[in-house]
């Protein structure tokens, strides 16, 4: 891959990531945690993010991993790190596109699609931790 578009993506995955964590922590402490449950057309996305709400730990948690990868992504020598960390993360974003919320599977994909784009310029150093 392009060493100026590596660069390119591995920003602006990292800065996604971090934004995105920032703010839906904002959210849950600060603001008020009910409007990430608004905006989807799909009823049933509205009561599931309710009810990942509810249970207290596990955005909060999602989100504190989102900012643990950004970070790491941009430490110089650990990105591949950070993209590893950050991978549950796009597949879950994938399938909630998917499966919960048709109508953002674009963005969703497009999540997926940078980090899917980062492991694939990252391959060879991770080439070493999958053999046998």
């Amino acid at each position: 891959m392009n060493a100026k578009l590596h660069a390119g993506l591995k920003y602006v995955y990292a800065l996604f990531l971090l934004g995105s964590g920032l703010k839906h922590l904002y959210n849950i402490y600060v603001a008020d945690p009910t409007i990430m449950a608004t905006g989807y057309p799909e009823p049933e996305a509205t009561a599931f993010v309710l009810a990942v709400l509810d249970t207290k730990f596990l955005l909060p948690f999602i989100c504190t991993a989102k900012l643990i990868a950004g970070v790491v992504m941009l430490l110089p020598g650990r990105e591949q790190l950070g993209v590893a960390m950050a991978f549950p993360y796009a597949v879950g974003m994938l399938m909630w596109g998917l499966f919960m919320v048709p109508s953002h599977l674009l963005i969703m994909g497009v999540i997926f699609l940078l980090n899917a784009a980062l492991v694939y310029a990252n391959w060879a150093k991770y080439q070493p931790l999958l053999k046998a």
